[in-house]
């Protein structure tokens, strides 16, 4: 009967193939001692990222093929569902989260139902990429208009205990893209998970482009704000009329 792993680290792909068989190599390195799967979930690449994944043959690793349906969000899901672990970590593909941060997660997990890392809670605004710049203001505006204390809801790379995340609203939180985070630290937060940050460690992609479409993007993160903030408000309603006491006659 194989055994059960503690930890299962689940990988979204997508068009992935020269960056996902590497990062393996180094989750491998980082987690030598560990029980562990890594879960890789492939959105119908075209580069031939799924192939590259089952070729390894590693009884470690697991890759399921989703048809017809795309989206980093149910992808994740799908992921979390398939997994064995009981301690779950979500990182992306493209080392843009760096695989060195693995070892920090796993440790300091202990005493925490999720610890996540940020790119802000030391933040360095001369000499980064304006693109970064507008994350950290964006991320402001999260923690405004929602009430999300943590620093960096967007960054999706995190580590969190299956008992806490299964008590959070699946069908809430899992759909869009990287949006998805935000409502994921909602629930947890709501949930009074004991939640911890860490810096993050800078990681870079080291093949191919990621995604371009920022525009797009941002628009979609900020109706994914207008609309949490809406379940904010709409609970902070609830929550204030049944403290009034009733009027009767």
């Amino acid at each position: 009967m194989p055994t059960i792993p503690a930890i299962s680290v689940i990988l979204p792909t997508r068009n992935e193939r020269d960056n996902v068989v590497p990062l393996i190599d180094c989750i491998h390195q980082e987690l030598r001692g560990y029980s562990y799967e890594i879960v890789v979930v492939d959105d119908e690449s075209l580069d031939g990222t799924y192939g590259a994944v089952l070729f390894l043959d590693d009884f470690r690793v697991r890759v399921f093929l989703r048809r017809g349906e795309s989206g980093l969000a149910h992808a994740i899901r799908q992921g979390i569902e398939n997994s064995r672990g009981e301690v779950l970590i979500v990182m992306d593909s493209d080392f843009d989260h760096n695989p060195r941060s693995l070892r920090s997660l796993i440790r300091s997990l202990c005493g925490f139902d999720c610890v996540s890392l940020s790119r802000f809670l030391r933040p360095r605004l001369l000499g980064v990429p304006p693109r970064q710049i507008l994350s950290w203001i964006f991320n402001l505006f999260v923690r405004k208009m929602t009430g999300i204390e943590l620093t960096d809801t967007l960054y999706g790379f995190f580590a969190v205990k299956r008992g806490a995340l299964e008590q959070c609203p699946q069908d809430r939180i899992f759909w869009g893209h990287g949006d998805y985070c935000m409502r994921l630290c909602y629930y947890l937060q709501k949930n009074k998970a004991r939640i911890l940050e860490l810096p993050a460690l800078p990681g870079r992609r080291r093949s191919g482009e990621g995604h371009r479409h920022f525009v797009k993007t941002f628009y979609r993160y900020f109706m994914a704000v207008v609309q949490l903030a809406g379940i904010v408000r709409q609970k902070q309603y609830v929550e204030d009329n049944s403290a009034m006491p009733s009027l009767r006659e």
